[in-house]
């Protein structure tokens, strides 16, 4: 008999420190609807604070309420007093937000929600929330019910400090989506950071079954290939892109969203890939794509030269494609000699000038938002800016 020699621990490989899947799953804005007035707040303190309450919560009673909503339906559902409105970007399927969210249904549809509504209107009286998840693109409407333990508190903390929040507006349009954004002027931070890459040969790591046999290949002054038997990377070194592809597991075969998305999201996290504050962007169910964004301070984080965004791809049982930045903003350091006040204008003169603009198509834009314009040379440059959203881009 010959002797069996310890097995050798696996060395784990990390870019970042893995997250909890409701750190991706968050919003992009906090819309609050209080004496017949609008207020909102796109601040991560203040989601913190909401999905705090969330993770303790249990929803009870959930059942589909109504279906074929038109879009005034849904207007005036955010449009009623005592009630607070999650804007996600993207589908969120239910079985995937039972990770923030508790819910008493074990056995839960395959639907999915845009739009998280909290209606407290009642909660003073029985302690009783409603929330109302709205899928403005499939215009169905569930609604479940939950307990709170501490009614003032959550009033407290979360309902009344909305009346200090910046004012929003209804931006109403004929048969569509009204749009909502901030009335007065925005005093915002252009930013500069020194350059943090991560090494690229962690990824090699990470990626590659076996990162031995791996051989590099400089294809040009700005682009080296990684290659194995089966797979192989190619690195961006200028713009700080990698993209890996695994041929072998391409797929067609039809994948679950909400197994899509456990599976991106476990994947990236098992190595830490979500170094900065990434956040579920978009999916394409027939893609078996999933994208999460790049937010700062509460702001999306856009980009013409380099990438802002994850972006996976899955395959038979195992990745397809993965395609992401390698620069680090959570380690950057900030130049603050070069860190200056700007003020952008209010949003109803944003709507203003794309009304009467001939570049644009009002009813073709889904969403209008402040953002980073992200530029890169020696530093980082983070220039706040507005941005009209048609199609997710």
């Amino acid at each position: 008999y010959g002797l069996i020699e310890e097995e050798k621990q696996i060395e784990e490989f990390l870019v970042g420190q893995p997250k909890e899947l409701h750190d991706v799953l968050k919003p992009y804005r906090l819309l609050y609807r209080q004496n017949d007035e609008f207020s909102g707040t796109v601040s991560p303190s203040v989601l913190n604070e909401l999905y705090s309450y969330l993770q303790t919560w249990e929803t009870n009673e959930l059942d589909l309420i109504k279906s074929n909503l038109s879009d005034e339906n849904m207007n005036e559902m955010i449009r009623i007093n005592n009630r607070v409105t999650m804007f996600f970007n993207e589908e969120i399927p239910l079985q995937v937000f039972s990770n923030v969210v508790s819910f008493n249904d074990k056995d839960l549809p395959e639907a999915s929600f845009t739009r998280l509504i909290l209606d407290w209107s009642t909660v003073e009286t029985n302690n009783q929330l409603e929330l109302l998840f709205l899928n403005t693109e499939k215009r169905v409407l569930f609604r479940g019910y939950t307990n709170l333990r501490n009614t003032e508190k959550f009033l407290a903390e979360v309902i009344r400090p909305a009346e200090d929040y910046s004012p929003y507006v209804e931006v109403e349009r004929d048969s569509l989506r009204s749009l909502y954004v901030p009335q007065n002027p925005i005093q915002s931070t252009r930013y500069t950071y020194l350059v943090e890459y991560i090494n690229e040969s962690l990824f090699k790591t990470i990626v590659f079954t076996n990162p031995k046999i791996v051989k590099p290949n400089v294809e040009s002054e700005q682009s080296v290939r990684y290659t194995d038997s089966t797979s192989f990377m190619t690195v961006d070194t200028k713009n700080r892109i990698l993209n890996y592809v695994y041929p072998p597991a391409e797929s067609i075969t039809p994948i679950p969203s909400y197994k899509l998305l456990i599976d991106s999201f476990n994947y990236i996290n098992d190595h830490g890939g979500f170094t900065e504050d990434f956040r579920f962007s978009s999916m394409n169910i027939d893609k078996h794509k999933i994208e999460y964004r790049l937010f700062l301070h509460g702001l999306p984080v856009n980009s013409d030269r380099t990438s802002t965004r994850i972006e996976t791809t899955w395959g038979e049982n195992r990745i397809f494609r993965y395609r992401r930045p390698f620069y680090s903003l959570a380690t950057a350091t900030e130049v603050n000699r070069e860190r200056e006040q700007k003020e952008l204008v209010s949003g109803e003169e944003v709507i203003e000038y794309i009304r009467n603009s001939k570049d644009y198509s009002f009813k073709d834009i889904d969403e209008i938002v402040v953002g980073y314009s992200f530029t890169q040379n020696e530093a980082f440059i983070l220039e706040p800016s507005w941005f009209a959203i048609s199609n997710n881009e």
